[in-house]
């Protein structure tokens, strides 16, 4: 039998009780000295801890003390350069009258609160100027020695003095001084900014030391300029020397921060954290008291102690209880027995012999048979042969490989098939030999309902996903439609409205070339300028367009950057002398490469819109252009370009809208200033093309500066081969020399452009023939001979492309110069005229230059 009972006789269990109870003694005892060390150790690394935490603590707040401080004098710097500015700045225009002077002082006191008086002195050392000076009672400062080492080096440095009793306003202060000097670049005296003690205590007030903590400032002299909290006596009069040795071993080991301990004046010990004040011959402490700190340390130890005691008792506790209960153990048996028959789950456990030896209630209900009429008995003797021998066979199999083992089946009820799983895991005796196997049947019949009915929602979830696939997949052809429709929309829109500003530019063109008229030329600079504006207009809706829709593309050609910058001091220089601005270009450096490879249309694009933007928004001053060079490899460099200007600035919550799409700093920006919002959205976009980055800081009121980095290959111009040549002459000259005569094609269909454009072209002593659509331009071109035909794009019967195709197929011009005059802009339309044999391709609206430049180029030619 599994379970089974033997007695137990009381001198059989007198020893082993006894040997317990020994153990349990030895066993709280060795328990309670490890806790007790525990605690110590515990005790030791918190105080540790709490020290470090301390020391941490004071430097942190020293640093920020620091930072406070440097950022204090830093403001009070920038008042003393911003007042000397003023002062030198005037000496060359006569100087500033003394109520001036009087006014700037007043201005910049109102600015810092921090100066008790702003002071200033000529060459001479008598305060003349500032708070609290009386012409009639001079007071000199020739004695101080900041004023001798001005004297010495003018206009060298800040210097501060060591705190002294003002002369004037008779309080203990610390004069931060700058020198001035004259027209001559001569010394001409002394600005100083008279400081308070009061400052600098306000400023250690705000520190949390505890009961016993101190802070001080004091000069690098040693002298003290403030201590929080004060103390009465000697060491604490502004201006007292004396320092501990902690500190003294700091200062002559020159470190800029550092700690040390020790006691003060009042005999307390702290641990004290030093800094220097960067830029400044100040330095400060900051220190916490260990009889501060350490209280909560103290609780600790009252608290562990008492830990430690209550464990004690707790141990005692256990350790009694533990031998009561011991004796309990003896019940086990009956414990397991009786939780076995309340298992819910049907509970067997059979011999190595294949005969059942217990079972549960649980059993015997799934049987139909009493607990009597199975003990004892194999599953030959209540089952069929055929289904006794498969039980048979699968204890055997466990006996085999003894372990555990889990198999589904199906057995017969009254109330029809079950679904069952049985369990099964064989026991060992004592020696090691296996006594036998225990088991449990687990009725799953209504799991595989369940699992049968989710198997039907799975289907059916299956159907609604290809459903739902099939209609994200029509979705998915609806918005492609929709994108081809928007990229036919763009391309005809570009088309419409570079026609008729062809027409505009063209005819603006032909009257200036004609006229001589002052006034008429003036009139018509203003309407050329306003066209020039609505194309620019037109050009940055439709470049944020392509770039939208992934249509942009980049040029890969050779380049000057100076050709980059000289093209954008042309078209820029002379809007900064209407507004007597400076256009300050920095020379390259050296670490630039003359030529790189890139797209320098799309570089100078973007140059001229910062640097445009930055003549716009800037009334005075000047706007900076400055290029270097970040980082570099053998391929590549990555170039840094910064545009600075002294204009508006930009707030800080408008900095992030400024690079978003027709989004500009605030509604008035476009009624004052014009421009569609979309310039820096389109620089953006077109910086990252080039594997770059875009930002810019500002100061509102205060300029700003905009920068971006691209990276742009280097490129290796052979020995004796130039990137290009600029001619002297103007083509419209050159043309008018060398081809007087000469007969062209026009094929246009609009009737204004073809009239622009037959004038141009008669100016410059060219004979026209015109075609108003492509079917007739391929059948006077299989009549005649041409230096050039001209092909506009999109026109009636046949359009530009397929009317080249044809005249390179047959005809009398097959090997003539075909140039693209359109209105379709796109880098598609580019490649799609020279797939159909056009040698080049000029978007309209088009300039009189870039028409005769482009004929300069191809006339007298073949292909």
């Amino acid at each position: 039998m599994l379970f089974s009972s033997h007695p137990v006789t009381r001198s059989g269990f007198s020893h082993p009780v006894s040997r317990f109870q020994a153990w349990l003694v030895v066993s709280v005892l060795l328990l309670n000295a490890v806790m007790a060390t525990i605690g110590f150790q515990s005790l030791q690394a918190s105080r540790e801890r709490v020290f470090s935490e301390v020391q941490t603590n004071t430097a942190n707040l020293a640093a920020l003390l620091e930072l406070g401080a440097a950022d204090s004098i830093r403001r009070i710097d920038l008042g003393l350069l911003s007042i000397v500015d003023v002062l030198e700045s005037q000496a060359s225009l006569g100087g500033l009258s003394d109520e001036a002077i009087e006014h700037l002082l007043q201005l910049h006191l109102a600015r810092h609160p921090a100066v008790d008086a702003f002071r200033v002195s000529q060459r001479d050392g008598v305060l003349n100027w500032g708070k609290g000076v009386d012409p009639a009672s001079p007071v000199s400062v020739v004695d101080r020695p900041f004023f001798s080492e001005h004297r010495a080096a003018p206009g060298a440095a800040l210097i501060v003095a060591e705190p002294v009793m003002g002369r004037v306003s008779k309080i203990w202060v610390v004069a931060f001084t700058r020198s001035y000097r004259d027209a001559q670049g001569e010394f001409a005296g002394v600005v100083t900014a008279a400081v308070t003690l009061d400052h600098f205590t306000r400023l250690l007030s705000p520190l949390s030391l505890g009961k016993n903590g101190v802070a001080e400032i004091r000069h690098r002299s040693e002298a003290l300029l403030t201590r929080y909290p004060p103390i009465d006596g000697r060491h604490g009069e502004p201006g007292s020397v004396g320092v501990s040795p902690g500190l003294q071993a700091l200062l002559d080991a020159k470190v800029e921060a550092g700690f040390f301990r020790g006691a003060g004046e009042d005999g307390v010990q702290r641990i004290h954290a030093f800094r220097t004040i960067r830029d400044t011959p100040f330095m400060l402490t900051v220190a916490m008291a260990p009889v501060d700190f350490l209280t909560d340390w103290q609780r600790e130890v009252r608290h562990t102690v008492a830990l430690l005691l209550m464990f004690f008792l707790a141990t005692l506790c256990a350790a009694w209880m533990l031998r009561r209960y011991w004796g309990q153990i003896r019940n086990q048996g009956l414990f397991m027995q009786t939780l076995v028959e309340s298992l819910p789950v049907p509970f067997f456990y059979k011999d190595a012999e294949g005969r059942y030896l217990g079972c549960n209630q649980a059993f015997e209900r799934l049987l139909g048979k009493t607990r009597e009429e199975i003990i004892g008995k194999s599953v030959f003797d209540m089952a069929p042969v055929e289904i006794a021998q498969r039980y048979h066979e699968m204890d055997a199999a466990l006996f085999e490989h003894p372990g555990a083992q889990t198999y589904d089946w199906v057995i017969q009820q009254p109330e029809g098939l079950r679904h069952v799983i049985f369990h099964k895991a064989t026991f060992l005796h004592a020696n090691g030999s296996i006594a036998g196997l225990i088991g449990g049947i687990t009725d799953v019949t209504e799991l595989k309902q369940v699992q049968q009915e989710l198997q039907l929602h799975r289907d059916n979830l299956e159907a609604l996903v290809a459903e739902r696939t099939e209609q994200l997949k029509d979705a998915k052809e609806a918005a492609e439609a929709a994108s081809r429709a928007k990229s036919a929309f763009l391309a005809n829109m570009s088309h419409e409205l570079r026609t008729p500003m062809n027409g505009i530019m063209g005819m603006i063109d032909l009257v200036w070339r004609r006229t001589g008229d002052s006034k008429a030329r003036s009139q018509l600079l203003k309407a050329k300028q306003s066209s020039q504006h609505l194309l620019a207009l037109i050009n940055d809706i439709l470049d944020i367009s392509k770039i939208e829709a992934q249509r942009m593309t980049l040029e890969l050609s050779p380049f000057r950057l100076q050709d980059v910058i000289d093209n954008m001091d042309g078209v820029l220089a002379h809007r900064a002398e209407e507004k007597n601005l400076r256009l300050l270009v920095a020379p390259l450096p050296h670490t630039i490469p003359d030529y790189l490879l890139g797209d320098p249309l799309r570089l100078g694009q973007v140059l001229i819109n910062l640097v445009g933007n930055a003549v716009k928004f800037t009334n005075f001053g000047s706007v900076s252009v400055r290029f270097d060079v970040t980082d570099e490899s053998t391929a590549d460099i990555l170039l840094r370009c910064e545009v600075i200007d002294t204009g508006v600035g930009v707030r800080p919550e408008d900095v992030d809208r400024l690079f978003q799409s027709f989004e500009q700093a605030d509604s008035s920006t476009t009624r004052r200033y014009g421009g569609t919002g979309l310039g820096l959205a389109i620089s953006r976009r077109l910086v990252e093309l080039m594997e770059g980055r875009m930002g810019v800081e500002s100061q509102f009121g205060a300029g700003s500066t905009f920068w971006f980095e691209v990276r742009l290959q280097k490129y290796q111009v052979l020995s004796g081969v130039a990137a290009g040549s600029t001619l002297n002459e103007l083509p419209e000259l050159q043309l008018r020399r060398e081809f007087t005569g000469t007969r062209v094609l026009l094929v246009e269909d609009e009737p204004i452009n073809s009239e622009v454009s037959c004038c141009l072209l008669e100016e410059v002593g060219l004979v026209v023939d015109l075609a108003v659509d492509g079917l007739q331009a391929v059948e006077m071109a299989r009549q005649n001979c041409y230096s050039a035909i001209l092909m506009d794009m999109q026109m009636p019967n046949l359009n530009g492309v397929d009317a080249t195709r044809a005249i390179r197929a047959d005809s009398l011009n097959q090997r003539t110069p075909i140039l693209a005059m359109t209105a379709n802009a796109y880098e598609e339309d580019r490649q799609a005229c020279f797939a159909a044999g056009m040698n080049e391709h000029l978007s309209k609206p088009i300039h009189p230059e870039q028409l005769f430049a482009g004929l300069l180029k191809w006339l007298g030619k073949t292909v």
